[in-house]
């Protein structure tokens, strides 16, 4: 009787040991195997210099990437300018590791380059997995002595328009739109940067300018409040096929309003279907956040839930504000939706604007 007793009890030890293992085991399961990003540093490339919104966007992903990714690895940002972020996309895709380490801050405006195959770019559209993105408005001013706060005085204006231009892409919203508007202008080049221009502008060197939303609103406002300038059209944001109000100006008019006043009927033709495209790239587009897309799932999947978190973390909002100035952020599948169409734009449309580049502004393509 005492052996019997003796068994059980070995019975019951064994199979407590074995409930033991087990639960021990499910626990390591739960908790999950090693975060990938454990014990990494993951570089964040900026296209442009220290300083530019470009850059504060990088700054803010890092932090929030910082914060949320799982491991806690170093996130830091690698200023590499050049080309529009030419010179930077053209490394993260041709030489960085594909280890999920490296990632990119890309523009509306860098995907319109490598969409254009401008001449230097070897960047493409599937070597960018894109994981969160910011959109960008642009409003176009005018001097208030050129007199033309009626949109029906540009065709005949008091003095010739003239636009001051960095470099075409960054200024393709003010000058397509006027290529819409069907008015004449000359474009003067060699500024250095976009707040050259709005200098120029001020000082009546220039006549015609447009800058990025957060811009107008800082600095372009007090001009307006003394009288110097005016709003004349917003550059607005893709809804579909549809070019809808700029949120963080919606009392400005978009292109399509103003060619509707001049005109008294809707755009068509090659060249709004151009601007349409445009505005998808580097309006709905504004900055991205964006990771190769051979980089190992465990990265790819850890990168993905991080920025999704960063969406809800009431903290990183917060701090986003002043970056976003009245915009939110995108991700998931619309973010993916949106990056697909501007890299399916339509031949023809291509077409047109490499013709008008490079017939107005002497631009090369591959």
């Amino acid at each position: 009787m005492k052996q019997k007793r003796m068994g059980t009890i070995k019975a019951l030890l064994a199979v407590s040991g074995a409930a033991l293992i087990s639960g021990f085991t499910s626990q390591a399961s739960a908790q999950g195997a090693t975060p990938y990003y454990a014990g990494k540093q993951v570089k964040v490339l900026v296209g442009f210099s220290p300083g530019g919104g470009t850059d504060l966007f990088g700054r803010l992903m890092a932090d929030g990437l910082q914060r949320h990714l799982p491991g806690k690895p170093v996130v830091m940002v690698q200023n590499m300018p050049g080309a529009g972020s030419v010179v930077a996309s053209n490394f993260f895709s041709q030489r960085a590791p594909r280890d999920g380490t490296t990632l990119l801050i890309g523009t509306g405006q860098l995907l319109l380059r490598i969409v254009l195959a401008l001449d230097g770019a070897k960047t493409r559209p599937d070597d960018l997995e894109p994981l969160i993105a910011s959109p960008m408005g642009r409003i176009a001013i005018a001097r208030t002595s050129l007199g033309v706060s009626d949109p029906k005085k540009l065709l005949n204006p008091p003095e010739p328009l003239i636009v001051g231009v960095p470099e075409v892409i960054a200024t393709l919203d003010t000058v397509l739109g006027l290529k819409v508007l069907d008015v004449k202008f000359r474009a003067v080049m060699g500024y250095p940067g976009k707040n050259d221009t709005r200098i120029a502008l001020e000082r009546g060197e220039v006549n015609l300018d447009g800058q990025a939303t957060p811009v107008y609103h800082a600095s372009v406002m007090p001009m307006i409040r003394d009288g110097i300038a005016h709003p004349l059209f917003a550059q607005g944001l893709m809804d579909g096929d549809k070019l809808v109000a700029d949120p963080a100006a919606p009392n400005v008019p978009t292109v399509g309003e103003v060619y509707r006043t001049m005109y008294g009927k809707e755009p068509a033709g090659q060249a709004w279907e151009a601007y349409k495209a445009s505005v998808r790239a580097f309006g709905n587009g504004g900055k991205i956040l964006m990771a190769h897309p051979d980089i190992p799932q465990p990265a790819m999947r850890e990168l993905q839930q991080t920025v999704e978190a960063m969406t809800k973390d009431a903290d990183f909002l917060k701090a986003s504000e002043a970056q976003l100035e009245g915009y939110s952020f995108t991700v998931g599948q619309k973010l993916r939706d949106g990056v697909s169409a501007v890299s399916k734009t339509d031949p023809a449309t291509i077409k047109f604007l490499q013709d008008f580049l490079s017939a107005e502004f002497n631009m090369k393509f591959n």
